[in-house]
């Protein structure tokens, strides 16, 4: 009987100890894991982020292009307007053969067979509309591509805001998972504590098992 008191003490404790460590570990492992997976959900955002920074500067680009191109067409239609008062004004110089010319340079069908006859003043006013017509005709067809081009500046704002929108969507998600981490911190801060006073407590008792044991042990033998 003697014989088998010290084996079945250190049995006792090796499984006492044994058992300690693995919920200290599993507890351990647990918040390891999560911690993990949250810093993974966080990386993958900002990866997501970074490739949303570098479309945001290629959509950018192609902004800076539209309004160069619109700032083009305008330009052309300030040409447009200012040769088109020009040639009202040349038309006032025109002698009546120099206008009636013009006319059949215009419609050389239809002059061939009828010389205008109309007064000056009514082929110069008739001169001067047409070449407002033509310019307008011009106008028209720039203006047109005017709002081709502003209709994809449109698009291509949408386009930045929206991935403006999934940026703030993610920088709320990464404050979110930095909140949780915070508070898994605390969580497991406040564990650790618990878990230091419950091993200073066992290690006392402990120091006081091993007393006895070894009292008991030293009176089994004695006796």
């Amino acid at each position: 009987m003697k014989k088998l008191v010290l084996p079945l003490l250190l049995v006792i404790l090796l499984f006492w100890l044994f058992i300690d460590k693995c919920n200290h570990n599993v507890s351990e492992d647990a918040f390891a894991h999560r911690q993990d997976s949250l810093n993974h959900v966080v990386d993958s955002l900002e990866v997501d982020i970074v490739k949303r920074d570098s479309v945001i500067d290629e959509l950018y680009k192609v902004n800076i292009e539209l309004d160069y191109q619109i700032g083009h067409q305008q330009e052309k239609i300030k040409v447009i307007i200012k040769y088109t008062d020009s040639s009202k004004q040349k038309i006032d110089t025109y002698t009546e053969k120099e206008l009636i010319s013009s006319f059949n340079q215009r419609y050389p069908a239809d002059t061939t067979t009828n010389p205008l006859p109309l007064a000056q003043p009514v082929l110069v006013a008739a001169a001067k509309d047409l070449v407002e017509l033509d310019g307008a005709k011009e106008t028209i067809v720039i203006k047109d591509s005017i709002i081709s081009l502003t209709e994809d500046k449109v698009v291509l704002r949408d386009s930045i805001i929206s991935h403006f929108s999934d940026k703030e969507a993610n920088y709320k998600s990464i404050i979110g998972i930095k909140n949780t981490q915070i508070n898994d911190h605390k969580i497991q801060y406040e564990s650790l504590k618990l878990e230091n006073k419950k091993l200073k407590i066992k290690a006392n008792l402990g120091k006081i098992g091993t007393g006895l044991a070894v009292i008991g042990l030293t009176f089994l033998l004695i006796k």
